[in-house]
């Protein structure tokens, strides 16, 4: 008989760790979610040749989220890791995203998986999904031998964990892939993977790491970022007034195709060219994305990009907010150079950008 593989479940709390009370109120379960979910997952694990671990990490409305919690995760998993073949984190729903995004970031060259997981609806709820996406977690977290690094499974789909977006706050289905790229695989039945998108997820983690000291852990975040959006009107001297309070970077949701209004001096309208050239003269970057849902930011289709992009603005190309926003934390957290920086977010160091842009902002920059 195969060796039994192990799956440490570590709770950190969000709708799935909740239940009603006699008041059908809904409430957290108390620190008991992890060892309650591991006694339902006690028949699927034995059907699949697992045993599960559980362990009661924090019991947090993920909107409550911060990066010290992902450091706590973190650092759990890298104790732990010699340990098991795989871990499970279940996790609230509202910033899910960003936590996929900080850890895939931070954990450099794994070598087994990491699953994170949440419900939509609270569980001991009628029709809650939250033993469903344990099962499918667990599932998945069975394949170790064919996946590593981080994931989202979530109703039926598999989600590299730079790109966990969430669509609806009420669905099942409530995240799918962020943009064009395909999910790793879908979950019915059977366990469907997409064999291309699977291999370009796990070779962004080679080398991979077979025990603890083989692992690239960089886990510092530097949380001194604003994230704004731009309108008309908005007045330039604002980025001024942000630089001066000690802000780092900026993420900036601009117009079309990453194309905010920086046309040059000579035009007769107010716009924000000079915010962008003192963050030049100060070494701040800033990060242009699109407001389009759909859209992509690459700064190279209209004049405006154009010119924020002369202005040293980075193009997001198709990175979601989460990722972006997480990259820039996590690149300004290592202390690394302005310049570096400018070309360290037009690389995809986890397929956090289309293999595509990725190329053609390779070629153009040659």
């Amino acid at each position: 008989m195969a060796k039994k593989k192990k799956l440490l479940l570590i709770s950190t709390g969000g709708t799935i760790s909740q239940d009603k009370n006699l008041l059908g109120k809904s409430r957290v379960l108390e620190n008991k979610s992890a060892k309650v979910f591991a006694t339902q997952l006690r028949k699927i694990g034995k059907r699949l040749n697992i045993e599960i671990e559980p362990k009661e990490l924090m019991d947090k409305d993920s909107s409550n989220i911060v990066p010290s919690d992902w450091n706590a995760m973190i650092g759990n998993i890298v104790d732990a890791y010699d340990n098991y073949d795989a871990f499970l984190i279940t996790h609230g729903t509202n910033t899910l995203g960003y936590t996929c995004a900080a850890l895939a970031f931070a954990l450099g060259n794994l070598g087994k998986p990491v699953i994170l997981t949440g419900a939509q609806v609270p569980h001991g709820e009628p029709g809650s999904d939250a033993v469903m996406n344990l099962e499918n977690a667990t599932r998945v977290a069975s394949q170790c031998e064919r996946l590593v690094g981080v994931v989202a499974v979530f109703g039926s789909h598999i989600i590299t964990g730079v790109r966990v977006k969430k669509r609806t706050e009420f669905a099942y289905d409530a995240f799918t892939t962020f943009g064009s790229a395909s999910s790793l695989g879908r979950i019915g039945r059977e366990l469907s993977w997409n064999q291309l998108a699977l291999d370009r997820h796990n070779s962004f983690m080679n080398p991979t790491a077979e025990i603890k000291g083989q692992l690239d852990v960089k886990a510092t975040f530097e949380m001194d970022i604003v994230s704004l959006t731009e309108f008309p009107g908005l007045r330039w001297r604002f980025f001024k007034v942000l630089v001066d309070s000690g802000v780092k970077g900026i993420l900036y949701r601009a117009a079309g195709a990453g194309d905010p209004n920086v046309v040059p001096k000579n035009k007769s309208f107010e716009n924000l060219r000079e915010g962008f050239e003192y963050l030049r003269a100060k070494k701040i970057p800033i990060v242009v994305t699109t407001q389009a849902a759909e859209g992509m930011a690459s700064m190279d289709v209209n004049e405006p990009g154009k010119f924020a992009s002369e202005l040293g603005a980075i193009a997001a190309w198709d990175m979601s907010l989460e990722a972006m926003t997480v990259k820039l934390a996590w690149l300004l957290g290592r202390g690394v150079s302005y310049e570096e920086i400018r070309t360290s977010m037009l690389k995809s160091l986890r397929g956090e950008i289309d293999p595509i842009r990725s190329q053609h902002q390779a070629t153009r920059e040659a």
